[in-house]
């Protein structure tokens, strides 16, 4: 899930939830005017960040708690760099110190917090996250700082807090985050008008059609298992976005928006923009739904395709699939809502964008 683009279209609590909700690992990387900053996510969750704007190392954190002396990190920098292969400086300082290992990871999280919670404020500038297996502290290209949690921080609980010191200006209590959290885990579970009404306030206030895309393959994330959304140009469809796709042949993003299916006759393709309809079905065997499945690795019995409309037109088409069949007619039926819903949103946006 290859994902970039500009902070004053997609701020960072949406793609904080955005990456949380794929569970995806790999880097989020910031820039804002002349800052820098990132993130990495372990199966989702945030295990390290850094920042131009916080340039304090461990020992440094740690010396601030009084729970090292500054004699102590220097030793242990010393026995670091002396060590044929990396070590975090925690570690060694636990093993050279006893110093408390709970107390590293409790400075390590704040820190982490504190360096997420700072992107909150940077408005312009442009993000990108890339997909990659993380270095481990068995590498010596690790984060310099040498920050990074084994279990990692709950990215939606950062989204929450970090949205809350926006809007407040002001301290939150954890409690309050907690309650929300707990909303917001029930609207997910629920996956039906709860978090339908979630996504249409969220869609209040799209900024660009690039960003609906994102938000509708996020929706698409929470109930079902990967989703492609089409550009519809005539009788052609020319890929936009994906959500769930692996592939050994590049970049997935990249080979989708590559993709040029013909919308042959008889096709369900031909079948819900004339019917202007979503529809649950096996894929037929035209041409273009045969070249769909042989490059999906094959499909289940019964996918989803569902159109965006925007004054009696299909504007765009998303195809999905491996959703749970006991929840699908509640879930997917407000998924369409939503997607009516999209439709217009993304035209609008995209004509606002050309009138400029």
């Amino acid at each position: 899930m290859a994902l970039e683009g500009s902070l004053e279209d997609l701020n960072i609590r949406a793609i904080l939830q955005l990456i949380s909700l794929s569970k995806k690992s790999g880097t989020l990387s910031l820039k804002s005017l002349e800052r820098e900053g990132q993130i990495s996510f372990s199966a989702g969750q945030v295990i390290r960040a850094s920042s131009s704007l916080f340039p304090e190392g461990l020992g440094q954190l740690l010396r601030r708690k009084n729970a090292v002396t500054e004699a102590q990190v220097e030793q242990a920098l010393l026995h670091q760099q002396a060590l044929p292969d990396h070590q975090p400086l925690g570690q060694i300082l636990v093993d050279l110190f006893q110093v408390s290992k709970t107390v590293i990871e409790e400075t390590v999280a704040e820190q982490i917090e504190t360096i997420v919670l700072s992107f909150f404020s940077w408005k312009l500038g442009s993000f990108s996250f890339c997909l990659e297996e993380l270095q481990t502290f068995g590498s010596a290209l690790l984060n310099p700082l040498d920050f990074m949690l084994e279990n990692g921080l709950n990215p939606q609980r950062l989204a929450i807090k970090g949205q809350k010191i926006v809007d407040q200006d002001s301290r939150v209590d954890d409690a309050s985050i907690e309650r929300e959290l707990e909303t917001l885990k029930a609207r997910q579970d629920q996956q039906g008008i709860g978090l339908l009404r979630g996504m249409l306030a969220e869609l209040e206030h799209p900024e660009f059609g690039g960003g609906i895309i994102l938000l509708i393959l996020r929706y698409a994330s929470e109930i079902m298992g990967r989703a492609i959304v089409f550009d519809v140009r005539g009788k052609q469809l020319v890929g936009l976005g994906q959500f769930g796709l692996e592939t050994v042949h590049g970049s997935a993003d990249d080979l989708i928006r590559k993709m040029r299916l013909e919308v042959e006759s008889g096709s369900l393709f031909a079948q819900v923009l004339e019917g202007k309809n979503a529809l649950r079905s096996p894929l037929k065997n035209t041409a273009s739904e045969q070249y769909l499945q042989s490059f999906l690795a094959g499909v289940p019995d019964e996918v989803f395709l569902a159109p965006l409309l925007n004054d009696g037109h299909v504007v765009a088409l998303l195809y999905g699939d491996h959703y749970l069949k006991s929840q699908a007619q509640r879930s997917l039926e407000a998924f369409e809502v939503f997607l009516s819903q999209a439709g217009l949103a993304m035209e609008q946006a995209l004509q606002e964008r050309m009138a400029i």
